[in-house]
């Protein structure tokens, strides 16, 4: 908030004491401004949004109801996986293209392959058949309105110091409007049904629904593609991480003669979930070197902090993911050094009575802050996880991807990230050729996904 003290957090334990006092230490009235700022919401849903916003007078309001009813549509189970089965399926679909007709390779530049992907396979699964996204100039001014948040969220004459910023948003609200108006929302996911019928229950005119929804946007749309392009920068540039990816992935997958001769392989995405341990700590990793969000909350009250830090009313509590992330106290003194087994779940001692390996992963996670934490934490990051991991999966077993002129280069991230970025985003895109991989040229492929409630721990809180 401009004009208030500033603490920075920048300890595991004292994250741990601010997360303990979700009420005094508040995330919620920050969010609410975030929102009205961000959104460009009327003053009516304004004043609907302040009302009760930090619970304090029980559970209600809109500001508690629209939180709490995010986590049953993103929990692992029947809506989660309806989510994912669209998803997939698009995400195959996009794969698929990449093949190389004869032996040429195709060339693409990662990054803007990633994002346009992302974008139509997220948003198909979240909004359904009259995705708003499915028009190119959405998407387009929808980027153009993420690239320009930071002077939008600096908020003065933002029609004159962010006007392209603000044009997308107005483009994209429209075209949430309208779907709302023809009801597309009942034809798209258990998540977007929720978040409407949770604003119009709290009697939210229908163009903030809509003005909401581009902020709704950025929460599904903004992290996944930069997450997804360090994972695969990492698994391909370094030759041992895909080595055990692949073998990994290879445990799962079925192969099986079609009635034409060809073959067909077939991979069960849920069996991720259970059957490959480092590729999930691959991801957890990737996000411990690239997670850049910061927890943010406003002291409701005078607080003591731990019984040593006083804390005033009306300040602000910074903590950094990064500081906890590169803390050699916690990670060791390989912290900087990509280690991809690191968040493996597995003794490492010699002897089996052992258990200093499983103490030290559970220690790890709880300084693992890539989806956040406690109250915060990020309700997506199943669909999130599942999302990368696929596309991860889908590229291992079919193509090989090497960067024109053979050296896998990690760009600087300074000029491309934007204010809601959760993870770092490259400032320059890389150029790759993608080849059908030796041994896997023929035949089709099948992915899918079973019923399951079974939980990715990607949080200590999972």
């Amino acid at each position: 908030m401009p004009g208030s003290k500033i603490y920075v957090v920048n300890t595991v334990e004292l994250v741990g004491a601010v997360q303990r006092q979700p009420k005094v230490l508040a995330f919620p009235p920050i969010e609410a401004k975030f929102a009205m700022v961000v959104c460009d919401s009327s003053k009516e849903a304004n004043d609907i949004l302040k009302i009760n916003v930090n619970g304090d007078e029980g559970d209600w309001g809109y500001s508690m109801e629209f939180y709490k009813s995010l986590h049953p549509a993103l929990a692992p189970g029947e809506g989660l996986d309806a989510m994912n089965r669209v998803m997939i399926q698009n995400i195959a679909a996009s794969a698929e293209a990449l093949k190389p007709n004869g032996p040429r390779a195709t060339r693409i530049g990662l990054m803007e392959w990633i994002r346009h992907q992302i974008t139509l396979a997220t948003t198909n699964s979240v909004y359904g058949p009259m995705n708003p996204f499915k028009d190119p100039k959405i998407e387009q001014a929808f980027w153009e309105f993420e690239r320009n948040l930071v002077m939008i969220l600096v908020n003065v004459l933002p029609s004159l110091t962010a006007a392209k910023g603000c044009h997308g948003r107005a483009v994209v609200a429209r075209a949430f409007e309208k779907y709302f108006e023809n009801k597309g929302h009942e034809g798209g996911s258990a998540l977007v049904k929720t978040r409407y019928a949770t604003s119009a229950r709290n009697k939210i005119p229908l163009a903030d629904i809509a003005r909401y929804e581009v902020g709704g946007a950025i929460a599904i749309l903004v992290n996944t593609g930069p997450a997804l392009f360090w994972m695969l920068f990492f698994v391909f540039s370094l030759p041992e991480v895909l080595e055990d990816c692949r073998r990994e992935i290879q445990a799962i997958l079925t192969t099986k003669s079609q009635p034409n001769g060809t073959l067909l392989r077939s991979l069960d995405v849920t069996k991720m979930k259970t059957k490959c341990p480092i590729l999930l700590s691959t991801f957890q990793e990737v996000l411990r070197h690239k997670a850049l969000g910061t927890s943010v909350r406003q002291v409701m009250q005078d607080t003591l902090l731990d019984n040593k830090y006083l804390l005033k009313k009306d300040s602000t509590i910074l903590m950094p993911n990064i500081v906890v992330h590169n803390d050699p106290s916690v990670w060791g003194s390989d912290v900087h050094v990509f280690r991809h087994k690191r968040f493996l779940r597995e003794k490492t001692a010699t002897n089996n009575n052992d258990d200093s390996g499983k103490r030290k992963a559970k220690a790890n996670l709880a300084a693992f802050r890539g989806f956040g934490s406690g109250s915060t934490l990020c309700p997506g990051r199943h669909f999130a996880t599942t999302e990368i991991l696929a596309v991860v999966v889908m590229f291992c077993m079919r193509y090989e991807i090497e960067p024109v002129g053979g050296k896998w280069t990690a760009s600087t991230t300074m000029g491309s990230t934007s204010a809601a970025a959760g993870v770092m985003e490259p400032d320059i895109d890389v150029e790759v050729d993608i080849r059908l991989r030796k041994g896997f040229e023929d035949g089709d492929w099948a992915f899918g996904l079973t019923d399951s409630d079974t939980v990715m721990a990607v949080s200590q809180d999972d």
